[in-house]
C-alpha cells in the first residue's frame, strides 16, 4: 500500500511543481476555493475556540509554533510588498480555522513572492485535527492534535508531536521527514525521495517507506506492529536492549547486523517473548538493529 502511495505522491509532486514552474516564468495562476468571500486577508489574531486547522499553502515555509498567548496568531512575511489579494487568507468557520495562500481568484501574479507563514498556537490548546498541505516549502511544527495529516510535494517536514494522537500521517514527494512523537495509535511516514527519521516514545502501529533515502527509527517501546521499508538506502532501527519482538528482516543486497540477543531462523529474528511484530526490508542497503540510549 505504501509503495502505491509513494508513486501517487511523486506524480502529485511533478504536477504541482509544473504549476509553480509556470509561475516562475511570468505566468499567472488560478487559485480558486469555495467560500472565498468569507476569508480575511493578512495577519490577524484569533480568539475563537478552534478545534481544527485546515491549511493549504502553495509555496513557502509553514511553521506551527506553541506560544504563551491565549490567541492564535497568524503572521506572514514575504520578499515583496503584498496587496490584499496576495496575502494569506483565513476564515473561522465555527471551530475550524481555514488558511489559504492568497485570495480565491484567477490569473494572479504569484511569482517569486518568497512568502513564509507562521501560526502561533496557545501551548494548552487541544486540537482535534491538523490538515496541512504545501506544494513547495518546508513544514516545521511543534504541537499536538488527535489526527495529524501533513503533505508536501517538495519540501522537508519536521514535526514534534505533543500529547496523544490517534493518527499521524506525514508524506513528501521530495524531501526529508523528521518526526518526534510522544504517544500515537498509528504513525505513517512516506518519502518518495528523501531520508526518514522517526523517534516514537509510545506508538502502537508504525509504517515507514522511502524509495530513495536512509531510514532511522527509534522506539523507546516496541510498537505492537511496525513495517519499515526502503528501496535504496540503509535502515537503522533503535530498540531497547531486551525487546519483546519477532522481526522479519530482509536486505536483498546488503548486510543485517544486530546487538540484541536475537535467535535467528532464516529471515525471522526473535527476542524476548516475541510478542510484537516487526518487518524491515530494503532492496539496496543494510539493516542495523541498535540499542536505544536512555
Amino acid at each position: 500500500m505504501l509503495k502505491i502511495k509513494i508513486f501517487l505522491i511523486t506524480v502529485l509532486g511533478v504536477a504541482m511543481m509544473g504549476l509553480l514552474t509556470g509561475c516562475s516564468f511570468g505566468m499567472r495562476t488560478s487559485y480558486v476555493y469555495t467560500n472565498g468571500d468569507q476569508y480575511v486577508a493578512g495577519d490577524r489574531e484569533i480568539s475563537e475556540k478552534i478545534d481544527t486547522l485546515d491549511i493549504d499553502y502553495v509555496s513557502g515555509d509553514v511553521m506551527l509554533e506553541a506560544s504563551s498567548s491565549d490567541k492564535i496568531v497568524i503572521r506572514e512575511t514575504s520578499l515583496k510588498e503584498l496587496d490584499d489579494k496576495r496575502k494569506v487568507h483565513t476564515w473561522v468557520e465555527g471551530s475550524v480555522l481555514h488558511v489559504r495562500y492568497c485570495a480565491s481568484a484567477k490569473k494572479l501574479d504569484l511569482n517569486r513572492l518568497g512568502k513564509k507563514l507562521t501560526i502561533e498556537l496557545p501551548s494548552d490548546m487541544e486540537l482535534g485535527d491538523i490538515d496541512l498541505k504545501v506544494a513547495s516549502g518546508d513544514v516545521k511544527a511543534n504541537c499536538g492534535a488527535g489526527n495529524i495529516n501533513v503533505r508536501s510535494a517538495s519540501g522537508n517536514i519536521s514535526f514534534v508531536q505533543k500529547g496523544n494522537s490517534s493518527d499521524i500521517e506525514l508524506s513528501t514527494a521530495s524531501g526529508d521527514v523528521d518526526l518526534k512523537a510522544e504517544n500515537a495509535d498509528k504513525i505513517t511516514v512516506s518519502a518518495a525521495s528523501g531520508n526518514i527519521d522517526i523517534y516514537a516514545l509510545d506508538a502502537k502501529e508504525v509504517e515507514s517507506a522511502t524509495s530513495s533515502g536512509e531510514t532511522t527509527v527509534s522506539f523507546a517501546r516496541v510498537p505492537k506492529t511496525s513495517n519499515i521499508s526502503g528501496t535504496s538506502g540503509d535502515i537503522t532501527i533503535y530498540l531497547p536492549e531486551d525487546p519483546d519482538v519477532t522481526a522479519s528482516l530482509k536486505a536483498t543486497t546488503g548486510d543485517i547486523t544486530y546487538r540484541q540477543a536475537f535467535t535467528k531462523s532464516e529471515d525471522i529474528y526473535v527476542c524476548g517473548n516475541g510478542g510484537n511484530e516487526m518487518n524491515a526490508h530494503t532492496v539496496s542497503g543494510d539493516i542495523s538493529i541498535e540499542v536505544i540510549s536512555d
